[in-house]
């Protein structure tokens, strides 16, 4: 199953739980009821009528409970998801995390960012913030709705206790959570099972409220406290229901996030040997914060004990996971094993990746060591004062002044200049002085890898300095009263991960229905890489053979792409149904390897729609 499969069937779980839930909610409702009638039927207990009527459901009180339940669990759920808008971030800092500063001196602190910003670059997908949570457990989870507000949290035993080949399986084992759309579910049901909870919380409120007052006859008193008790036991029957479901979908999902992470690092010791040491450690993976049992379901190993015997158990047994990592484990004592000579051997070898359009197609959403080698290569060749700069919020956004005024032609750089001198403190516009000379030296494929390395950063913008940020970044593009490609690139991929404003779910859309919008995308992209009609014709015609969408498509030839249709354009195409999208993207990068080069536009172009899609796309190169 690839990347666009995981993410279907994660669209698919995320309907199926709805209907359970829904189901939940009905079965509350009649149990409700019944509560209701029952108290009414005490409270009038001189009545010789039964206390019960079965016909209740066709009166006026079964409407008024079902309006309250469904009242009480949307309020809740809204309540709850409101907190959760910040997405991962919200998740993270209820923990008690602390977000970890990308210039910290701290040993430990900069293995783990290493080791998330060279994974997050390997797999063409944005730099995660981390969080560190200062327990002395081994355990670790991934946040947030989408890649672009993602976080990675871990705990300090995490870092302490595993080696780094360990720490680089735990967290390609998160990135597998937030490739296959586990993130976005995993939200979903701590809002759904708190709106759930809400009824318990109500019921254990009206026993107290009875309890403590005086006033009350003791027939009303009795039939309050006994409201309230059924109350609350029909909210947490409801939530250990829904846990169930969570366990059972956090279960398989584990062993598919293990089984990725073997895949992405091609070195099974590594998430197998941490497993090992979790079973060794005293320290185990449970965690002391008290919410604990609300984010169980997202973390790396069981945070909290599992009751009914391992029934509500988010995670699979610790040995299966492991057997299932390294088939010639016995079991018996855990001891992590030593990295293997093989994957010593290929980690050092420095291979050169193969990037033909399959092989493209095929890493979208997974990481290779390959990917890991380039990585780790173009964070090495971007020098030490620059990557420092990409870690503080204005040399970050310095750098992405010096970007645009890099690719701009001489006249048009000198006027941006000018406008950074007047805008900008004395301090600061000398800062950017240093940092474009810089950066003007550095090669062009290494432009977006910088963009990359600056985005933690540059998430930690104020909405007002973010706001300040954006309107320097738009005034250089409009210097020339045009945008350029690559102008229109970069802000795409800023906007698209800095942007804090929700997202608005959007009805899907089929790729045959999109046809003039990849004919106009494919058309930017082959005038893009081709000097020629006739290599951008043969370019374009390859590519949309690829589309399969049974309808003629016509190369648009421009002096240049018109920037403002393009916009609109992937407007569109962003809500491209996920097992349509890869037909799009492998269409793109058939046009690019066409003439069997990669120029630096091309790639580019092809970031900023991956981008806006949520694909992470890993880095194209030459044919060799």
């Amino acid at each position: 199953m690839n990347f666009f499969e995981h993410q279907d069937r994660a669209r698919s779980s995320t309907r199926t739980l709805v209907f359970l839930f829904i189901a939940a909610i009905v079965t509350l409702i009649l149990i409700t009821t019944f509560l209701v009638v029952t108290v009414l039927g005490l409270a009038e207990a001189q009545n010789s009528q039964s206390a019960i009527d079965f016909n209740i459901i066709t009166s006026d009180i079964f409407l008024l409970v079902s309006a309250g339940v469904i009242s009480v669990v949307v309020l809740g759920t809204v309540f709850r998801f409101a907190q959760l808008s910040g997405g991962g971030r919200s998740v993270a800092q209820g923990l008690g995390g602390r977000l970890l500063n990308v210039q910290t001196k701290d040993a430990d602190e900069r293995k783990i960012l290493n080791v998330v910003e060279e994974i997050a670059i390997a797999a063409g997908t944005p730099v995660p913030e981390v969080y560190l949570l200062e327990d002395p457990a081994i355990n670790a989870f991934a946040a947030g709705f989408k890649p672009q507000d993602a976080v990675i949290g871990v705990t300090r035993g995490c870092i302490q206790q595993l080696n780094r080949d360990e720490l680089q399986g735990v967290i390609a084992h998160e990135f597998s959570h937030i490739f296959n759309g586990d993130m976005r579910l995993n939200i979903r049901l701590i809002g759904w099972l708190y709106g759930i909870t809400v009824i318990g919380l109500i019921g254990y409120y009206l026993m107290r409220g009875s309890s403590y007052s005086s006033r009350s006859r003791n027939d009303k008193k009795g039939g309050i406290i006994m409201l309230g008790l059924g109350l609350l036991v029909v909210g947490y029957g409801g939530t250990f229901f829904g846990n169930l479901i969570k366990a059972a979908v956090s279960r398989q999902r584990e062993f598919l996030a293990d089984a990725s992470a073997v895949q992405f690092t091609r070195n099974p010791e590594g998430i197998s040997g941490a497993l090992k040491k979790i079973g060794g450690y005293a320290g185990g993976t449970r965690l002391a914060a008290a919410n604990t049992s609300e984010i169980s379901h997202m973390l790396f190993g069981q945070g909290m004990r599992a009751g009914f015997f391992g029934l509500l158990a988010t995670h699979p047994p610790l040995d299966e996971r492991i057997q299932r990592l390294d088939p010639s484990w016995k079991g018996g004592k855990h001891a992590a094993s030593p990295v293997s000579s093989k994957a010593q051997a290929e980690t050092a070898s420095g291979f050169a990746p193969v990037y033909a359009a399959e092989e493209v197609f095929a890493n979208i959403g997974e990481i290779t060591s390959a990917n890991l080698i380039v990585a780790r290569q173009q964070l090495q060749n971007i020098p030490s004062v620059i990557r420092e700069e990409a870690h503080t919020t204005l040399g970050s956004c310095l750098l992405m002044y010096s970007l645009v005024v890099t690719c701009s032609e001489q006249v048009v750089a000198a006027k941006q200049i000018r406008y950074l001198q007047v805008s900008l403190g004395a301090q600061s516009y000398s800062n950017f002085a240093s940092l474009y000379d810089r950066v003007g030296a550095l090669p062009r494929e290494l432009y977006l890898t910088l963009v990359d390395v600056a985005l933690p950063s540059l998430k930690q913008l104020s909405p007002d300095q973010y706001g300040i940020f954006i309107g320097h970044l738009q005034q250089l593009m409009l210097a020339d009263e045009q945008i350029s490609m690559f102008e229109w690139c970069l802000f795409k991929i800023l906007s698209y991960n800095l942007d804090r404003r929700a997202a608005r779910d959007e009805p899907l859309v089929d790729l045959k229905a999109c046809a003039s919008e990849c004919q106009v995308l494919l058309s930017a992209l082959a005038q893009t890489g081709h000097s020629t009609l006739a290599e951008a014709s043969s370019a374009f015609a390859a590519s949309a053979r690829e589309l399969s969408i049974d309808i003629a498509l016509e190369l648009e030839w421009n002096k240049s792409p018109d920037i403002a249709v393009l916009e609109q354009v992937l407007g569109k195409l962003k809500n491209l149904r996920p097992l349509q999208k890869p037909r799009l993207l492998k269409a793109m990068v058939l046009c690019i390897q066409h003439d069997g080069k990669v120029s630096s536009e091309e790639g580019e172009l092809l970031r900023a729609v991956a981008v806006v899609l949520d694909c992470p796309v890993p880095p194209l190169s030459n044919s060799q």
